[in-house]
């Protein structure tokens, strides 16, 4: 593989991170649940800033665009919901719903993190140690996201989906998100 088609497969990947992400951050919305909305909103705006930086990094170590290919929609919110109203989500679409939605992540991050180690040994097998070295960072990123997201989905697993527990947890995790977006200077 050339290193212009190894910057084209993360690329994409990072791209359908980002729609992944803003439709992680809606389905919650819809289920009005605040703090795990808040938190995809986060990871689509750090999604967003690694994207930039993987692009900027080969124009100016390549100096030419980095190829696009067709990108996949991860489709994580189902199309019936699209008639139906915040209302009208019953206790047990909200439970279920959130147990689809923290293994969504969970399965989304573990190939995310799959892709991203192959694409460092590939570019260290070609001797692009420096782009490789840059690819690592996005391999330590993913590998604490997802033991992050690994961990809530242990949490949810113990409790049963409890929604109350949820419910209450949702305030904490949106000002945790709120200011994490001030760091990154994308308050909305």
């Amino acid at each position: 593989m050339v290193v212009e088609e190894i910057f084209a497969k993360i690329k994409n990947h990072m791209l359908e991170g980002m729609v992944f992400h803003d439709q992680m951050a809606r389905y919650y919305d819809f289920l009005s649940l605040k703090g795990y909305k808040r938190c995809h909103e986060y990871h689509y705006f750090e999604e967003t800033l690694g994207y930039r930086r993987l692009c900027r990094y080969f124009m100016n170590h390549y100096h030419m665009f980095i190829p696009f290919d067709d990108m996949d929609n991860p489709r994580v919110i189902p199309d019936n919901w699209y008639k139906y109203t915040r209302q009208e989500v019953d206790s047990g679409t909200k439970r279920s719903s959130v147990k689809a939605g923290i293994e969504h992540w969970v399965k989304w991050e573990k190939e995310t993190k799959k892709l991203y180690e192959e694409m460092y040994k590939e570019l260290m097998n070609i001797d692009e140690v420096a782009a490789a070295e840059l690819i690592s960072c996005y391999v330590k990123d993913v590998d604490c996201e997802l033991k992050y997201a690994e961990r809530k989905h242990i949490d949810l697993e113990s409790i049963g989906y409890d929604l109350p527990t949820i419910i209450i947890e949702q305030h904490e995790l949106h000002e945790k998100y709120r200011k994490k977006l001030e760091e990154l200077e994308l308050t909305m």
